[in-house]
């Protein structure tokens, strides 16, 4: 027996650069009857450039020296090159009187390399106006130190498609791809290019904010409110569905409106009392985006959006419960057909719920408007994010605490999502945690029975009992404490002595708790509402001890 080992050898050289150029002049003018005004005018620059180069050959002659001079046969080379390029011009006027009235305008006229034509360039206004109300001589209160009332509005532009060139037709092709031989090798092949669009153009992104800045207590309590609605218009969604017989990829384009509004809010407190000084600061921000335009007149459910889809909204069944004997199970078949989710229906299988009163578990249409069974169940956006730093300070000793959380947020395990169900369709994808032992079993079972269970029995080959489902809606809400450290700073007269500036000793800890009614396997800030969730690791705890030396 002949054996032949073929080796190869493999090299790439590849070039980025990056060239950015920003200039700006700035005139100011201060009147003494208490006017100011700020006139900025710039220009910024950004050129992106990459190059790549791979050689390939085969037949090394000795291993040990792997070059592509020490190869001997079928040489291949690739590369390429691609490169962005963005222009922008920028004005701004800055108005204040005696730091009551405040006004500010802005102009962005941006062009990109991404799209071509008209649809090149575009402009981008923006203004601001303020009201320091504890300037005013009717707010005649100490205690007031700040009370300023904004309102904005703004467009920003978003250019970055996935794509450098969007608008240019391609031809696919492959060296030596064809599965016949020519004078003995293999042709070359290429295929048709996909559509394009010449009309993508820039997303504009309008934003109307409120708010209110606050300082009281010789700024001892501060803190801010912001209300915000942003419209983003011309956005670049997903492709439209068209039938299958154009033969090729849809293109991605400026189909898709959204609307997002929500609001910031953050407090503070800082004092001392003579040599303890401390400081606690409170954040919680919310937010929603609802879907306004997209072209998807059905309102069909099996595309990704849809006009008035809340974004993070998760469809599923409504469960009854599991079945805890053979005869509830076919008590409940007598009046809800499930056959098309599955056969063989017995003790330990889920119970779904007839929702539109058909006598028959199904999709309907598969659309918002006839979605037979389905419901919204879930919506998987994190909500009312917040955060809960405190600090304080003693004689060189010093603490900081730092907690974060979500308030709100729904995660939905896949009918694949085998760290959740732990008997899945497959052996080889099915695990065994000890939550997992929390499955139905009826009287008799040499396990014991678990009637009242929160898994269905374990079942392999079918999805039956792991659709989409309102049982298994998972609260991802949590609070971490995200750090906690503890140091002490030696004194300056002691540290001084040996030419130190401050010499500080602590001991610091990250993800020390977390508390959360997520399933145990799961890390509620490594979740991604997709069936791949468990196979992550989960943020480690770490304790640090150190010090900080200043010369």
């Amino acid at each position: 027996m002949l054996l032949t080992f073929v080796s190869t050898f493999i090299t790439t050289r590849s070039k980025e650069n990056t060239v950015t150029m920003n200039g700006y002049s700035n005139y100011e003018k201060q009147f003494k009857s208490g006017h100011y005004f700020n006139i900025m005018l710039g220009v910024n620059a950004e050129l992106y450039k990459y190059r790549n180069l791979t050689g390939i050959m085969q037949g090394l002659i000795n291993p040990s020296v792997p070059t592509l001079n020490t190869a001997t046969t079928n040489p291949e080379a690739q590369g390429g090159y691609s490169h962005w390029a963005n222009l922008g011009y920028f004005g701004r006027l800055n108005y204040n009187y005696k730091e009551k009235y405040l006004f500010e305008v802005n102009l962005r006229y941006d062009g990109s390399s991404r799209f071509i034509g008209d649809k090149r360039w575009a402009l981008f206004p923006s203004f601001s106006l303020g009201w320091n109300l504890a300037r005013e001589s009717f707010i005649d209160l100490d205690y007031v130190d700040n009370l300023k009332v904004r309102a904005s509005w703004g467009q920003l532009g978003n250019m970055n498609t996935t794509s450098f060139y969007p608008f240019y037709s391609s031809i696919p092709m492959t060296t030596q791809g064809g599965y016949w031989l020519i004078d003995g090798q293999k042709p070359n092949i290429s295929g048709m290019p996909g559509i394009v669009s010449s009309n993508m153009t820039w997303e504009r992104i309008s934003s109307w904010n409120i708010g209110l800045d606050w300082g009281l207590f010789n700024n001892r309590l501060t803190g801010s409110f912001d209300y915000f609605i942003r419209k983003t218009t011309d956005m670049i969604g997903p492709a439209p569905e068209l039938p299958a017989t154009l033969g090729t990829a849809v293109p991605k384009i400026n189909n898709t409106d959204m609307k997002s509004q929500g609001f910031e809010l953050e407090i503070g407190w800082r004092d001392h009392i003579r040599d303890f000084s401390y400081g606690v600061k409170f954040s919680l921000s919310d937010a929603r985006q609802t879907i306004t335009k997209y072209p998807n007149e059905t309102k069909s459910l099996s595309m990704a959006w849809y006009p008035g889809k809340t974004y993070g909204e998760i469809w599923g069944y409504e469960t009854i419960g599991i079945a805890k004997s053979d005869e509830e199970m076919n008590d409940h078949l007598s009046r809800v057909d499930q056959s098309q989710l599955g056969t063989e229906w017995a003790a330990g299988d889920i119970m779904y719920a007839d929702l539109d009163e058909d006598g028959v578990i199904t999709t309907g249409s598969n659309t918002a408007d006839d979605p037979g069974d389905l419901k919204i169940i879930a919506n998987t956006t994190p909500r009312f994010r917040y955060g809960i730093s405190a600090d304080a300070a003693w004689k060189g000793f010093d603490l900081r605490v730092f907690l974060q959380g979500v308030g709100k947020r729904d995660y939905v395990p896949g009918a694949g999502a085998s760290f959740f169900w732990g008997a899945t369709g497959a052996y080889n994808t099915s695990v065994g945690f000890e939550e997992h032992w929390d499955f139905f079993r009826p009287e008799g079972d040499p396990l014991g029975a678990n009637l009242d269970s929160y898994y269905p029995r374990p079942l392999f080959n079918t999805y039956k009992n792991q659709q989409i489902q309102s049982k298994y809606v998972q609260s991802a809400a949590y609070l971490r404490l995200k750090n906690l450290q503890f140091g002490y700073t030696l004194p300056k007269s002691l540290t001084q002595g040996w030419g130190i500036q401050s010499l500080r000793f602590y001991v610091s800890g990250e993800n020390l708790l977390t508390f959360t009614k997520l399933a145990g396997m799961f890390d509620p800030e490594m979740i991604n509402g997709n069936m791949n969730d468990g196979y992550v690791y989960p943020l480690n705890k770490t304790i640090s001890i150190g010090f900080n030396l200043n010369f």
